[in-house]
C-alpha cells in the first residue's frame, strides 16, 4: 500500500549522492513534501553536520547507501562524479536526478542510455529556472508568439566565484577545478534554457578562457555567438567574475521585444504599436526556493508516471553535446556544427 507525505503525495525513498549546498537543498525540500530521504556524503565533517541537523540516515559510499532499496538517486556531486555516479546507481535500478550537466565529457553517456533504456529507469536532468515563474511565462509568450517569430536574442548570466559560496574556499570547489569537471561552460544552465525557449542549437562560435586573477584553472568568461536550428541568431555571456550576480534574458521578433532581468524581477514586453513597455512584476511574495520545490513536484510526478520527464537523459545529452562543440569551437576559434 503507499504511503503519503504530509502534502498527499505518495511518499517514496530517494538518496540524495553529495551533501553539499544543492544537495542539502533537494533535502530540505523532499523532507518538506514528506518523502523518505537519506545522503551518501564521503567527508565525514559534513556528513555529520547532515546527520545532526537533518535527522537522516547518512551513509559514507555509494555501495553502501545503495545495499538499501530506494526508488530515485539524487546526484548532486562534483560533476566529474555524475557519470560514474549515474551508473551505478542505474545498475541497482533506480531511477536518476543528476544535476546538472550529466557529465563532465561524452564518454561513457552511451552505455549509461543504454542502462536506462534497457531497466526502464526515468530520469531528469536539474533545470530550476524551468519552474521560475517568470520563465514558465516567458515560454508561453514565446509559444504563442506574443512577439511574432523570434529573430534574435542575448543571454547573460554571471557572478563571481569567490561570493557563490562565502562559507567556502572557491578555488576548493568544483567549479574552480578542471579535473572536477569545473569551469563556466560546463556550469551554465544556459545553453538547457535557450534551446528550451527557442528550440536545438545548431551553429555556434565561442570565445573562452581565463581572464580574470581568479585562482582558478578553468574558463571564467566565455561568449558564444550561436545560430538554432530555426535560423534565429543571437549571443549569450556566461561568467564567473560579475559583480553583482546577474542573469538577463532579451528576445527580439517580427512584432516586438521580451525582457526579464533576475535583479529588476519583473517581464517587461513591447510592440511597435506601443510607446512604453508593458510591466509584468513578478510577485513580491515568491520565494526562490519555490521553484526547485516544484521541481521536485515534477521529478516525483514522472516517477508516477502522471507527466512526462521536462529534461531527460536524451535531452541531458544533447546539451552536453553543445557544451562540447563550445570547448570546440573556442579551441579552434571556428564555428561548428552541432
Amino acid at each position: 500500500m503507499a504511503e503519503y507525505g504530509r502534502r498527499g503525495m505518495v511518499a517514496m525513498k530517494f538518496l540524495i549522492v553529495g551533501g553539499g549546498s544543492i544537495g542539502k537543498r533537494h533535502l530540505k525540500n523532499l523532507l518538506s513534501l514528506g518523502q523518505d530521504v537519506a545522503v551518501c556524503e564521503p567527508f565525514k565533517d559534513r556528513a555529520q553536520k547532515i546527520a545532526d541537523e537533518f535527522h537522516v540516515p547518512v551513509f559514507n559510499s555509494l555501495t553502501e547507501g545503495l545495499e538499501q532499496p530506494f526508488d530515485a538517486v539524487l546526484i548532486t556531486n562534483p560533476n566529474s562524479c555524475h557519470l560514474e555516479t549515474a551508473l551505478e546507481a542505474a545498475r541497482a535500478g533506480c531511477h536518476l536526478f543528476i544535476e546538472k550537466p550529466l557529465s563532465h565529457s561524452l564518454e561513457g553517456v552511451d552505455e549509461l542510455i543504454a542502462l536506462t533504456e534497457a531497466k526502464k529507469i526515468k530520469t531528469l536532468l536539474g533545470c530550476n529556472w524551468k519552474f521560475h515563474k517568470s520563465f514558465k511565462l516567458m515560454k508561453s509568450m514565446i509559444d504563442q508568439k506574443k512577439i511574432g517569430k523570434i529573430l534574435s536574442f542575448s543571454v547573460v548570466a554571471g557572478w563571481y566565484l569567490p561570493d557563490w559560496h562565502p562559507w567556502e574556499d572557491y578555488r576548493k570547489s568544483y567549479s574552480a577545478n578542471k579535473s572536477l569537471g569545473g569551469g563556466i561552460l560546463l556550469d551554465s544552465h544556459e545553453f538547457d534554457y535557450i534551446q528550451w525557449f527557442l528550440g536545438p542549437i545548431k551553429h555556434l562560435a565561442c570565445f573562452s578562457g581565463t581572464y580574470s586573477s581568479l585562482e582558478i584553472d578553468t574558463e571564467d568568461i566565455a561568449a558564444v555567438l550561436i545560430e538554432t536550428r530555426d535560423r534565429l541568431i543571437g549571443t549569450l555571456h556566461i561568467d564567473y567574475i560579475q559583480h553583482p550576480n546577474r542573469r538577463t534574458y532579451q528576445f527580439y521578433g517580427e512584432r516586438g521585444a521580451i525582457e526579464w532581468s533576475f535583479k529588476e524581477k519583473k517581464i517587461k514586453v513591447i510592440s511597435p504599436d506601443q510607446e512604453e513597455w508593458q510591466v509584468i512584476e513578478e510577485d513580491p511574495d515568491y520565494e526562490f526556493n519555490e521553484m526547485y520545490v516544484d521541481e521536485m513536484k515534477h521529478f516525483i510526478d514522472v516517477l508516477n508516471g502522471k507527466t512526462e520527464s521536462i529534461s531527460d537523459i536524451y535531452v541531458a545529452k544533447q546539451i552536453l553535446q553543445v557544451i562540447e562543440a563550445a570547448k570546440n569551437a573556442s579551441e579552434s576559434r571556428t564555428v561548428v556544427n552541432v
